[in-house]
């Protein structure tokens, strides 16, 4: 089929080359009438716009980088899903950047941003330092979500100190005095403060942190199976367990039955993030609840006020603690 132009687009639609351009980039002052026609048109001839050109022209690329360390699991996604919701809403279209933690990785993609590829980058994770991100976010339209490394910058989260110390609270006034808690040492911020939230827990309620029941794993159900068996079979005590994944929480519940005792008992269990792990373990876990899609939409509406020249203000969403069978 042969190439239609934006000047016969026109001349078909009875309206001038201007308002063809108007149209293409989605301006207010075209009247919706004239925009269907010319749309119309558009479709009737398969015609597609030279984003290129488009992009030298306004410089504006009409994208977003979406930056994490990986897209597996259930609570990066669907916090990308609102991240995508609102920015197709407002006309821009998303490009997620898987980085596994390798820094190389990570630098590649920021380029992308400091070499005018994107318009702007919602940073999911980073292992940047607290200077680095702050002179990025200083000089580029940057927000962080959910993670975040400097906290003079743009951000999208929960309380997750508070959130744990709900989770751990709960066990506490639950009956439960010997918690112990599985978790993960690493450079996240939610690592550090929910291990934060789970000490405060204990020490407003008259309980000295035991270490021989705090270890740490890699997310996964398997180590977190392997860490919570072995200290069973050494003879660790313990009637509540806390973790901050659903993952490694369901990891315990096996490996707690695995060892002959009963969840919850024997032990009440309590996860993070309220991911499809936590309907699926038997018995269903109780667990903390974070509003992943609107953390999504928030980021991008605050990555939207960036473009504006605003400054926006830090968000803290509201987390939940959802109680089932684990810990009743």
């Amino acid at each position: 089929m042969v190439e239609i132009t934006i000047s016969e687009i026109a001349s078909l639609a009875g309206v001038s080359v201007a308002t063809v351009s108007r149209v293409l980039n989605d301006s207010s002052t075209v009247s919706e009438r004239t925009k269907q026609k010319v749309l119309s048109i558009m479709e009737e001839y398969n015609y597609a716009p030279n984003l290129l050109g488009r992009h030298l022209r306004t410089q504006k690329t009409r994208l977003i980088l979406v930056i994490l360390t990986t897209i597996s699991n259930y609570f990066c996604n669907r916090v990308v899903a609102g991240i995508d919701e609102e920015a197709r809403k407002n006309g821009y279209q998303t490009l997620i950047c898987m980085t596994n933690d390798n820094a190389q990785i990570e630098s590649s993609y920021i380029d992308m941003l400091k070499n005018g590829l994107a318009d702007g980058a919602i940073i999911m994770s980073s292992i940047m330092s607290k200077e680095d991100m702050h002179t990025l976010a200083n000089r580029y339209s940057v927000v962080q979500c959910s993670e975040y490394v400097d906290t003079d910058s743009p951000y999208v989260t929960i309380d997750n100190e508070q959130a744990a110390y709900d989770a751990v609270d709960y066990l506490i006034k639950s009956g439960r005095r010997r918690i112990a808690y599985c978790g993960v040492r690493n450079h996240m911020i939610s690592s550090k403060v929910r291990f934060d939230g789970y000490i405060r827990a204990l020490r407003e309620n008259g309980i000295e942190p035991d270490w021989s029941i705090i270890f740490d794993g890699d997310y996964g159900f398997r180590s977190a199976y392997r860490l919570t068996e072995e200290h069973i079979k050494n003879g660790a005590k313990f009637d509540g367990l806390f973790s901050i994944s659903d993952r490694m929480a369901s990891g315990a519940v096996s490996a707690i039955h695995s060892q002959g005792l009963n969840v919850p008992d024997d032990v009440a269990v309590v996860g993070f993030d309220n991911t499809d792990a936590a309907y699926m373990t038997n018995p269903p876990l109780t667990t903390v609840s974070q509003p992943r899609r609107e953390l999504g939409v928030e980021a991008m509406k605050s990555l939207l006020a960036r473009f504006e020249g605003e400054i926006p203000e830090n968000k803290v969403l509201k987390h939940e603690l959802i109680i089932r069978n684990s810990t009743n």
